[in-house]
Order: structure tokens, then C-alpha cells, then sequence
């Protein structure tokens, strides 16, 4: 058989699993992360200012493309893990058929939604007139391209939720070094400016997700699918949209809200956006660590609930609190300390203004990291139990409470607005606590500890 890195998550101390299987996921994210900064240390250091801006511009609504996608993805996920924790392999194996169906549908919309609209989206969020026509080229190229986030994300979630968490890492570091050595070709050899750096990061997750499938059918020969799996399962389809379509639906009201906050960003000029878009380009690499829990947490979760072992749930909560305080801390004392020299990756240190806006959203932000890793782990736990309401209510929470506190905040300054990332994370964990520790452990506590047969 063939060598796997899969892991089972119902048995054994929940700390070191999560631990170890948070590891690899983390790196992964952070790895992702970095080499789309990658594209914009390339444009803000040898391209220009208002190229860089451009990139930061299209931000909202590029995220409203990846929330629909992570949103499908974890659907397939949760499906996914509590099947392998029921050790139902046949299901399993229809499960990753209905996947290819539906990786190739959620592209063509994608692709011809993103494209015809992307020019009247800008306009509509005030973007600069300076960096209009750059900030729709880098739009038009990652909508048309979006097979390649598509196919990575739901196949390398597929991996996940086998207890496979480092071949996607794989995937990860051999996509990034491929985009990093591309994005030099096409920006510094052939001067494609931003279009160079959005078909380099095209052709780099279109390789890791041919990497990830390979890797299903060559370790994972028991879950690999037949020419027979390969349709729409319509039961298997339901039960995607049952847990994937609210976490797409909310994630998408979220990103409707980030274009709501870019276009606030937007109206105090390019040198705040360029700054803003520095800091947020550092900012996700603590909300990746932050997913990364919150995926962890609905695989452990879901294998866990497929296995008929609920109880184990509450004790997988209780290690995320620990893991996520190491993130929390080690994200936090990182950009709170460090973050006015890090920014310099992206503009010139001549941009002392950008800089400064930068080195203040990083001061108000980071010290509340904690509250945040503490809403990702509910919203995930709960996902992976199957509940699909309330962590739809803590998603559109957040939302109400950051873009209510952006609302009341850009009024006095850009500075008091970055309060409202704290908030909106405060008042969604206060939520989702009340209704697990009150509503949800009572009704799993009676339940039977039962391993799967």
C-alpha cells in the first residue's frame, strides 16, 4: 500500500494532535501568504507606488472570490471528515467525483461573473483614477484564472480531512517558489507589471492543485474515485451546501463589508490605502494562523462526530485555547514590535506616512489577537459538529459589529478606525461562547462514548 500521511484524529491527547496536525497547515498558510506579498514587494519595490496601490484596491473583492471558494471547500471538508471518521469509504470516494464536477462549474461562473463585471465594481468602490485601469487588470486576470485557487483549495481541504495535513504543505512550497522565480520572469524580464504577477500566481495554484490530486489517488488508493463517482451525488451535494453554502453565504456578507471598508480606506487617498494595504498584507498572516485553527478544529471536530465520540470535542476546545494563545502571541509581539520595519518589504522607506499607517493599525490590532484565534476555534468546532446557524450568526456578527464600529470611527479619524477589528471579533466570540458553553455541550453531553466500529 501506498505510504499516507494520514491521520486519525479520534484517538489519542487532543493537544498534541491538534498540535501536530495545526503545524503543517500553519506553515502552509504562512507560506501562502507570503508568496502573494511576494507579488507585492515585486510592484511596490520595482514597479511603483500606484501599481502596488492598485493591487491593494482590488483586495475586497478578490476576497469576496476566495470566501465563495473557502466556503464550497469547507462544505466538502465537513462532509468529508465525518465520513472518514465513519470509516465509509465508498462515500468518500463519491464524495471526491462530486468534487470534480463542481470544481469545474464553480470556475466557468466564476470566471465569467469576475470578468465582465470587474471594471464596474472599481468604479463603484471610488477607486483612484490613477490606479483604475492597473487595479482591473489584475482583477480580470485572477477572475479568469480561477480555476487555479478553485482546484487547490477544495482537493488540499479533501487531504485535510483524510488527517493529511502535510501534502498540501508540499503543494504550498513547491507553487511558491514557482510563483516567486515566475513573478521575477514576468515583471522584471518581460515588464508585464501587475498582470505578470496575477498569471505567475494563475500557473502556480493551477500546478499545486494537479499536485494535490495526484497525490489523493497515488497515497489514498481506498478513497480514490472511479469513472462511476465522478457526478453530481445529489444527497452529497446537499449536504455540501447544507455546511458549505452558510459559511459562503456569511463569508461573502464579509467580504461585501471589507469592500464597504475599503471604499472608507479609498477616500483618504493612495498613500493611506498603500499603507493600509501593507498592514494588511502582515495582518493575514496572523488571520491565516488564525484559519488554520479554525480548519483544524472542523476536521478534529468532524472525524471526531462521524466516530460517534462527541465528548472528545470539548477536550479538542480546551487544546485550541493553548495553541491558539501561541499563535496569538507569537503573531502579536511580532507585528506590534516589528511591524513599522516589515512594511518596508512593501514600500519605500521614503513612504513615511504610508509607513506610520501602517505601524498604527498594527498597534491597535495585534494586542487583541487572542479574542480573534478564540472566535476561529467555535466557528470551527462547530462547523465540524455539524451546526450550521450559529456560526452563520457569529460570521454576520463580526460583521455588524466591525462595520458598525468602521461606521461611527472613520468619522474621527482613519486612525480610530482600526478599532473596529477588535470589536467585531469581540462581540462574534461572545456569541458563539454563550450558545456553546449554555445550548450546545448540553445537548452532545448525553450522548454516548462511542468509538466507530
Amino acid at each position: 500500500m501506498a505510504r499516507t500521511s494520514a491521520r486519525d484524529l479520534t484517538e489519542g491527547r487532543p493537544l498534541p494532535l491538534l498540535a501536530s496536525f495545526i503545524l503543517p497547515m500553519l506553515i502552509g498558510n504562512i507560506v501562502q501568504q507570503l508568496y502573494s506579498m511576494a507579488d507585492s514587494v515585486i510592484i511596490g519595490r520595482f514597479v511603483g507606488k500606484a501599481q502596488f496601490a492598485a493591487l491593494g484596491a482590488t483586495m475586497p473583492v478578490l476576497s469576496v472570490m476566495i470566501v465563495v471558494i473557502i466556503g464550497f471547500t469547507m462544505g466538502i471538508a465537513i462532509t468529508t471528515a465525518q465520513q472518514v471518521g465513519a470509516k465509509n469509504e465508498e462515500r468518500v470516494r463519491d464524495i471526491l467525483g462530486t468534487t470534480f464536477v463542481l470544481c469545474l462549474l464553480l470556475s466557468a461562473g466564476m470566471a465569467a461573473a469576475g470578468t465582465t463585471f470587474a471594471g464596474h465594481v472599481l468604479k463603484f468602490l471610488h477607486t483612484p483614477d490613477e490606479i483604475l485601469g492597473d487595479a482591473r487588470t489584475y482583477l480580470v486576470c485572477n477572475f479568469a484564472t480561477c480555476i487555479g485557487p478553485i482546484s487547490y483549495n477544495m482537493f488540499s481541504n479533501i487531504l485535510r480531512s483524510y488527517g493529511d495535513s502535510r501534502t498540501p504543505l508540499y503543494a504550498l512550497i513547491i507553487s511558491s517558489v514557482l510563483n516567486i522565480l515566475l513573478d521575477l520572469l514576468f515583471v522584471l524580464a518581460f515588464h508585464w507589471s501587475v498582470a505578470g504577477v496575477a498569471i505567475a500566481t494563475a500557473v502556480s495554484q493551477i500546478l499545486s492543485g494537479i499536485f494535490c490530486i495526484l497525490c489523493i489517488f497515488r497515497r489514498y488508493p481506498q478513497y480514490s474515485c472511479r469513472r462511476s463517482n465522478i457526478r453530481l451525488h445529489g444527497l452529497i451535494v446537499r449536504d455540501i451546501l447544507k455546511y458549505g453554502m452558510p459559511m459562503a453565504v456569511s463569508n461573502l456578507c464579509a467580504s461585501i463589508g471589507g469592500v464597504f471598508v475599503q471604499s472608507r480606506i479609498n477616500s483618504y487617498g493612495t498613500t493611506v490605502v498603500a499603507g493600509y494595504t501593507a498592514a494588511n498584507k502582515l495582518d493575514q498572516l496572523a488571520i491565516s494562523g488564525m484559519n488554520s485553527l479554525s480548519n483544524a478544529m472542523s476536521t478534529y471536530a468532524g472525524q471526531n462526530i462521524g466516530a460517534g465520540r462527541p465528548d472528545r470535542v470539548r477536550e479538542g476546545i480546551r487544546a485550541g485555547w493553548i495553541v491558539g494563545l501561541a499563535i496569538a502571541l507569537a503573531f502579536g509581539l511580532i507585528l506590534f514590535g516589528c511591524g513599522s520595519t516589515l512594511v518596508r518589504m512593501f514600500v519605500s522607506g521614503e513612504e513615511k506616512e504610508a509607513i506610520a499607517v501602517a505601524s498604527g493599525f498594527f498597534r491597535t490590532v495585534s494586542p487583541f489577537y487572542m479574542i480573534g484565534c478564540c472566535m476561529y476555534i467555535y466557528l470551527g468546532a462547530m462547523r465540524g459538529m455539524g451546526e450550521i446557524t450559529i456560526p452563520m450568526a457569529g460570521s454576520f456578527t463580526e460583521l455588524a459589529g466591525k462595520l458598525l464600529a468602521v461606521l461611527f470611527l472613520s468619522r474621527i479619524s482613519y486612525h480610530a478606525m482600526w478599532a473596529a477589528w477588535p470589536v467585531g471579533w469581540a462581540v462574534a466570540f461572545a456569541l458563539l461562547w454563550i450558545y456553546y458553553r449554555f445550548f450546545l455541550w448540553k445537548k452532545h453531553q448525553g450522548k454516548p462514548k462511542e468509538a466507530a466500529s
